[in-house]
């Protein structure tokens, strides 16, 4: 392919919302950590605050990275795993339906669903059941923030300006 292909760099945002992700599972771990050493169910004051600037930040990368996506592919990109494909210059030569995605987009998606079921259950318990439903969240939470930050540097990775110069 000889065209010109004009992309965002999302290695800024991805570093951005990658460093808020991180900020929210480090600031989960502490207030979960003061709830259960308390006794007093505070629900991550701080975490909470932080998630609203963390889901900005993914967004905004999201959209780079399937905007992207879409040039590179020269196709439709909206879900992870088709950013991914479209991406991912080594498979180009595949047609688009049998390129693989990153294998750890589906266990991101299911550990930050899990994480957000978890999360839910964790506000309608009390008494020891609370500290069950507290380390079971906070456990998805660190997993679907490790997750998180591997699928944005892989992605980040594959839309590099000298990767796609390759096409």
């Amino acid at each position: 392919m000889s065209a010109h292909i004009e992309l965002r760099d999302v290695r800024i945002t991805g570093y951005v919302a990658q460093g808020l992700i991180v900020l929210v599972a480090v600031a989960s771990v502490l207030g979960t950590a003061l709830d259960l050493s308390t006794g007093e169910a505070r629900r991550d004051v701080l975490a909470s605050l932080l998630l609203l600037p963390a889901a900005v930040a993914f967004a905004i990368w999201v959209r780079h990275a399937s905007v992207n996506a879409t040039a590179i592919g020269l196709r439709e990109a909206r879900q992870m795993a088709d950013v991914w494909r479209a991406s991912d210059v080594a498979q180009h030569d595949k047609p688009f339906e049998e390129r693989v995605p990153s294998p750890w987009i589906k266990p991101w998606q299911y550990a930050f669903l899990a994480m957000m079921l978890a999360n839910a259950a964790e506000t309608f318990v009390d008494g020891p059941t609370y500290r069950t439903a507290a380390v079971l969240s906070l456990s998805l939470t660190v997993v679907a923030a490790a997750l998180a930050v591997v699928v944005i540097a892989q992605v980040s990775a594959l839309q590099r300006p000298e990767r796609i110069a390759q096409l």
